[in-house]
């Protein structure tokens, strides 16, 4: 089957589009209407295949994440009415089992049988595939989460409308990926491994999130950008294992020692809060409501 594309801007939809020469490899353009980069050729379902086919699944989180996502469900108590959540593409089902915890009804999609073995085990209501509003009732969740999901979308637009249907007027989707304007990108330079193709087809900045978000009826209620990827900037690029590993574990000690008492903690707040006024973390986070009725 011969490749699809060019693809419209997933945020506008013009065909505008401005190659990034730098990175034709991987088919980056820029959107001449609104600025969203992304890849300009849409990759066949057999190169989706064939690339996610072995994707790999992390069924065991560090302590420090953990109580990131603790942290998060405490945030998201304000949304609980109905009690309902749902995480699409929700991976080994972790942080929904922390939602269950704190008295949450949860709800998964997920593709690939390590992915939904690992979900059933923790007994999590997982459904294969992709994201259908037909399984659901109409906004009928609280909360909808996205974590490191919109970057490998074809149509994101048409996924983030899919989510905000099955909200309940004044619930909340939560978004979660990589910063196209980050710090990390700037330090790697062309060896910034977040650009993979076909793995991310999208790479938002927070101006051009929130947009997308806005075309789909949400509002935001708050979008930041945290961290610096210190496993990327130490690969700068490779894909060898051993060393993807070394410096991950690199990263996860400076976590662990950044969480050990007031003084560091201190510290990682004031470097969050600096990316995040210049909007150069890493990583964009975000909330986006449905307005209420």
């Amino acid at each position: 089957m011969p490749k699809r594309g060019p693809r419209p801007c997933p945020v506008c939809g013009a065909i505008d589009h401005r190659p990034i020469v730098e990175r034709a490899k991987d088919h980056l353009v820029r959107c001449g209407a609104c600025g969203m980069v992304f890849t300009g050729l849409e990759p066949t379902m057999e190169e989706l295949a064939a690339y996610y086919g072995d994707y790999p699944v992390h069924e065991h989180l560090s302590p420090v994440t953990i109580k990131r996502y603790d942290e998060l469900v405490e945030a998201f108590a304000r949304y609980r009415r109905t009690g309902r959540m749902l995480d699409v593409g929700c991976g080994a089902g972790i942080f929904l089992e922390r939602a269950r915890l704190k008295g949450w009804e949860v709800h998964g999609t997920e593709f690939g049988q390590r992915a939904l073995a690992s979900c059933r085990s923790r007994g999590i209501a997982i459904i294969e595939g992709p994201l259908d509003p037909a399984n659901y009732p109409a906004a009928s969740f609280d909360v909808v989460c996205s974590f490191e999901v919109m970057e490998h979308l074809t149509d994101p637009g048409a996924e983030l409308r899919r989510m905000a249907s099955l909200l309940r007027p004044g619930g909340a989707v939560y978004i979660t990926t990589p910063n196209y304007r980050s710090t990390g990108r700037f330090l790697a330079g062309r060896a910034w491994n977040v650009v993979n193709y076909p793995e991310h087809l999208n790479y938002f900045t927070p101006r051009t999130l929130t947009r997308l978000a806005e075309r789909c009826g949400l509002r935001p209620r708050w979008v930041r950008t945290t961290g610096v990827s210190i496993q990327r900037v130490l690969t700068r690029g490779s894909q060898d294992p051993s060393r993807r590993r070394s410096a991950s574990a690199v990263q996860e000690d400076l976590r662990e020692r950044l969480e050990r008492n007031v003084l560091n903690r201190a510290v990682k707040r004031l470097a969050d809060r600096t990316l995040d006024l210049l909007k150069v973390g890493d990583t964009i986070k975000a909330v986006y409501e449905r307005p209420a009725q």
